[in-house]
Order: C-alpha cells, then structure tokens, then sequence
C-alpha cells in the first residue's frame, strides 16, 4: 500500500499531510468517537452511504463530513496497515487474548471447584464417622451386658 493511504485506498492531499478518504466503519468509528454498530445501524436506515471495497463496508470521509460526524477541518488520521497481514495478526492477537482471559477463568473456576469437592469430601468423611458411631451401642452398654 503506497504511504499515505489509508485502510480504503484513496488519499487527498491537504496543506502537506495526507488524509484518507475511504474508512472502514470500525476505523470511521473511531475518527468520529462512535462504535461501528452505530454507523452501522445509520447505513441500514440509510441515513449514511457506506460502499463495499474487498467485501470490507467503507464510508467516505465527505459522507462523514456530510452527516455531521466530522468538521469540515478534521483532521483524520485512520490506522494505515504496514502490509496485509497486520490487520488478521491483530485479530488473532485479540482473539488468543480473549482465549488467555478466558482460560485464566475457567482455571479460577477449577480451583474453586476443587476446593468445593475437598469440603464435600471431608464433610463426609466426618459424616461417615458420626454415623458409625451412632450405630455402634454405646461402649458402657457393653461392659453392663457382659
């Protein structure tokens, strides 16, 4: 990707600094201070225009200027991807991330889980005792009867 162009491809040139003219929604999100479902509820009401580039949803830097989601002077400074796998690379990182968490979860659950079976295992143990003891005549009955 030629430098200064943003994850959509066109760039214009204002005053010495490149901006963007494309934006995926989940980077117009973020230049607007909104969430992508957000833009994406606008697209479905028809109330934004966003295009398809690659299967990737795209909106215009004018439409978000249009709409009142950006100044006029805003300056847009969009993610730019070195090469074509940072994008997936920090998907997956979010994702083993995500898996991290929840592993570290289930081991918390595990060890109380764990915790809970040694408790109900010695309540038992103890219960086992009483009973026995309960069962067996008294120790005095059997001097008496003897």
């Amino acid at each position: 990707m030629a430098a200064g162009q943003g994850s959509g491809g066109r760039a214009e040139k204002r005053q010495g600094m490149t901006t963007p003219r494309l934006l995926t929604l989940s980077d117009a999100a973020e230049v607007c201070g909104t969430t992508k479902k957000a833009l994406e509820r606008r697209a479905e009401r028809g109330t934004i225009e966003v295009s398809r580039r690659g299967g990737v949803r795209v909106v215009d830097v004018s439409e978000l200027i249009r709409v009142g989601l950006l100044a006029p002077d805003a300056r847009v400074d969009a993610p730019m991807p070195a090469s074509s796998t940072e994008r997936p690379l920090a998907v997956l990182a979010r994702r083993v991330a995500e898996a991290d968490a929840d592993l570290a979860d289930l081991r918390a659950t595990l060890v109380a889980t764990e915790a809970a079976l040694r408790r109900a295992r010695d309540e038992a143990r103890l219960l086992r005792t009483r009973l026995s003891h309960a069962a067996a005549p008294p120790h005095d009955l059997l001097a008496e009867t003897a």
